[in-house]
């Protein structure tokens, strides 16, 4: 609220002076571009001071030193320059103009040495070498990673930046329940990682204001500390590798870790639905793997012992293709059901 007055008084003062220099240099057609130039310069500062402020301290100082050595190398040099002008307001403007091209170059030198001697100091680059990953929302939601971690085979220094962070917030203050509920689960989940004695969870207050997207900044981020972004999104997946940026795919993982079913192995299914076949039944392992049983149908709402008769590749996964044994009545329930919840309704 107190910005906005602080706004609202420098347009007003911007515009009442306008409106007076105009007048007095041009009576009343000076008054009407008087306030328009004061309301517009007015707002051009404002807007300018709100860019200024989402600058680091570092990259502000770099910048400041750089003008300012830039432009006392403007008259240095123009003092060893052999040239002569005709008039004098011509070797002003001469001037002024390698006061702007020196200034700009040193601010953009100064930044970017601010940059290098300053970053690194408080970055969190540093930590862990090659076991450095970065979280993404999508793998944080999906919560398989915790339990990974807490198998105690990886032991990594899982960074969560603070756009992320934001991005989880933003999904748990949804007012659509299950969208509502994925966020909180995504606490819940990053509570866990830091409980977790085998991997170091660090949050890292880092942003790129200049870029909007959260999948762009993640690549970026992983760029600069030349580490992998742990994701289940595909879509990040594919950008970050044309990209040159590794990432580690849950889903990936999961596939890898999928039990070896051979033909001829005896599975255990519960039958939930129709197959496209005639007469087929459809279940499902705990991986999510499909089972399709060959006279299944009967058996819906059961669950039995199958003889694996064949696997099939397909583009979304693994099919295992069975006949049945034997029917486990005494286990027909939903805790022992491979899905019979998710797939309830």
């Amino acid at each position: 609220m107190r910005v906005n007055l602080i706004q609202g008084a420098i347009v007003l003062c911007g515009v009442v002076f306008g409106g007076l220099a105009g007048r007095y240099y041009g009576g009343n057609y000076g008054l009407v571009l008087g306030l328009v130039l004061g309301f517009v310069g007015s707002a051009f500062i404002i807007y300018l001071i709100k860019k200024i402020i989402e600058f680091k301290i570092r990259d502000l100082i770099g910048t400041a030193v750089g003008i300012l050595s830039g432009v006392l190398l403007s008259y240095y040099s123009y003092s060893f320059m052999p040239v002569s002008f005709p008039t004098q307001t011509i070797e002003s403007m001469f001037r002024l103009f390698l006061a702007f091209v020196f200034g700009y170059l040193g601010g953009l030198v100064g930044a970017k040495i601010a940059d290098a001697f300053f970053a690194p100091a408080r970055s969190p680059f540093r930590v862990g070498g090659r076991n450095v990953k970065i979280l993404d929302t999508s793998a944080i939601i999906d919560g398989r990673i915790a339990d990974v971690c807490e198998t105690g085979f990886f032991e990594y220094t899982l960074i969560v930046p603070t756009f992320v962070l934001k991005e989880l917030q933003h999904i748990a203050d949804s007012t659509d329940p299950l969208v509502r509920n994925r966020g909180r689960r995504g606490f819940d989940v990053l509570k866990r990682l830091r409980e977790n004695t085998y991997v170091k969870v660090r949050i890292d207050n880092i942003d790129f204001p200049n870029i909007k997207e959260v999948d762009e900044k993640l690549i970026h981020m992983a760029k600069r500390m030349k580490a992998k972004i742990i994701t289940t999104d595909y879509n990040l997946n594919q950008v970050a590798k044309l990209q040159g940026v590794e990432v580690l795919n849950i889903n990936e993982l999961a596939k890898a870790l999928r039990p070896v079913v051979l033909p001829g192995e005896h599975l255990e299914v519960f039958v939930i639905k129709r197959g496209k076949e005639h007469n087929q039944g459809v279940g499902y392992m705990d991986d999510g793997t499909m089972v399709v049983v060959e006279d299944g149908r009967p058996y819906i709402g059961k669950r039995v012992k199958i003889l694996v008769t064949s696997l099939l590749q397909a583009p979304t996964g693994r099919i295992i293709f069975g006949r049945v044994e034997e029917v486990l009545e005494h286990k027909d329930s939903p805790e022992h059901g491979h899905g019979r919840e998710k797939f309830k309704g």
